[in-house]
């Protein structure tokens, strides 16, 4: 059988067998069993055929996984992926273009750079204003770290320099200033008020203090949706108190930056186009496959400065009148991610993306609806950005017992293969946990989960 006709049958019996998702458990995970004949497989001398390989990761491999796709797997923030993501995946996969930039792939940087524009338009930015299609936040957040300390601190200043993140932050913003130099000691972590959003008093405060000891502040790492809670950092405060003490203010909407695509809730972002730059990513609430992120940045000249290099042997590849990707960003050779977004923007359209967008956050709401009709549960951050936090709680148990019943309701949960709804930790708190981002999810699925940890939660009594 040829290679295209084995492809042939590998969709058929996908679309035949894998995608009747609402009777799948949501979450598989290996057994001990399998885990040992996989790692053990041994790497053949002589190949093997290509019918049996497929076999063992179709039916051995992948169906262990939590799945993003399914209704009811409320755990995690990436939403459920649109099919034409997986067409555009699959025609960028064939053609395989290296779309480092315009000379090797000019008809994909074309489509990438007209698709960045647009997204710089949608946040409010100028024509100054460029970015680059990345793997994910983490990515994008780390480009913005570099461009930030480039443009804001001498390379004699770096040893002082200070940054600003709240103690709701991802862990990425973490990551990537300790890559760009920047130890413990000086991430400061910003006091959040009662809502969980960057106090901007103590910015304030904090920039007075370091610099008076003779520090160099040059970064603050705000979040539009939060992954504990979605909350929205108060945005132009934060770009006021930036501007006056020239910082560099970074967004980090991996999530919540698509709020800009929502005609109903855009008007939560207001003041993001005040941003030095801006994290976004498309396979979080863009429904796009892995991985498709974005960075745009204010002014293009600020991601020039940190990346521009012209090695002898690209020199024939640039052209004058072209900014190539490597120019903007960490990586060289590189897929083009923007174009299944692309294809999925064309052919769904903005009004469609909205509606999904907006269906998402009145899931939430509906959830925060339905938890509050049901005995012994309290919220602890209410529906936002399609994310609620909420507990069991009967004043019979302790605040220990309580934090270890809500994680036996999320586990219970999780093994019943009903639904997926993690937990996390809020003031000290086990609290349960849900997304609810997907087109795919019915009130009655809602329902039915609160219905089933209430009942779960009621043996306990």
């Amino acid at each position: 059988m040829e290679m295209k006709e084995h492809m042939k049958q590998f969709i058929d019996d996908f679309y035949q067998e894998d995608t009747n998702y609402d009777e799948l458990p949501v979450v598989q995970l290996i057994e001990q069993e399998e885990f040992s004949t996989l790692s053990e497989m041994p790497i053949p001398e002589d190949g093997q055929s290509v019918e049996e390989m497929v076999h063992i990761l179709r039916k051995e491999v992948y169906p262990n996984r939590s799945i993003g796709e399914h209704p009811r797997n409320f755990a995690f923030i990436p939403a459920p992926i649109e099919e034409v993501s997986k067409l555009g995946d699959l025609i960028n996969l064939f053609y395989n273009p290296n779309a480092s930039g315009w000379y090797p792939s000019s008809g994909t940087a074309c489509i990438e750079h007209s698709l960045i524009n647009w997204l710089c338009e949608q946040a409010g930015y100028s024509d100054d204003a460029s970015g680059i299609f990345v793997s994910g936040g983490s990515i994008a957040n780390l480009t913005a770290a570099i461009a930030a300390r480039d443009n804001k601190l001498k390379p004699d200043d770096i040893s002082k320099g200070v940054a600003y993140i709240s103690n709701q932050a991802h862990h990425s913003v973490n990551k990537a200033l300790h890559i760009i130099g920047i130890p413990e000691e000086r991430i400061h972590r910003l006091e959040t008020t009662a809502d969980l959003k960057i106090s901007y008093d103590d910015l304030e405060r904090q920039i007075e203090i370091d610099q008076e000891k003779g520090f160099k502040p040059f970064l603050v790492m705000a979040t539009a949706g939060t992954t504990n809670a979605g909350v929205i950092d108060p945005i132009e405060k934060l770009a006021e108190v930036s501007q006056r003490h020239n910082l560099w203010l970074h967004i980090d909407g991996a999530f919540g930056a698509s709020l800009l695509l929502s005609k109903t809730h855009k008007n939560q972002l207001k003041g993001i186009e005040l941003a030095d730059s801006i994290t976004w990513d498309a396979h979080k609430w863009l429904f796009q496959t892995y991985s498709c992120a974005m960075l745009l940045v204010k002014h293009r000249s600020t991601l020039l400065n940190s990346f521009s290099n012209r090695p002898e042997y690209l020199e024939d590849a640039h052209q004058a009148d072209r900014t190539d990707f490597w120019d903007l960003g960490i990586e060289l050779s590189r897929p083009a991610r923007g174009i299944k977004l692309w294809l999925t923007l064309q052919t769904l359209g903005t009004k469609k993306i909205s509606e999904q967008i907006d269906y998402g956050i009145a899931l939430a709401e509906f959830t925060e609806t339905q938890i509050r009709q049901t005995k012994h549960w309290e919220i602890m951050t209410p529906a936002q950005t399609a994310i609620i936090n909420w507990r069991y709680n009967n004043p019979k148990f302790t605040d220990a017992e309580l934090n270890k019943i809500n994680t036996q309701l999320s586990e219970k949960m999780t093994h019943s293969g009903y639904a997926q709804v993690l937990t996390t930790k809020l003031a000290g708190k086990t609290v349960l946990r849900m997304c609810t981002l997907s087109p795919l999810t019915t009130e009655t699925d809602i329902v039915k989960t609160i219905e089933k940890l209430n009942q779960w939660a009621s043996e306990i009594n």
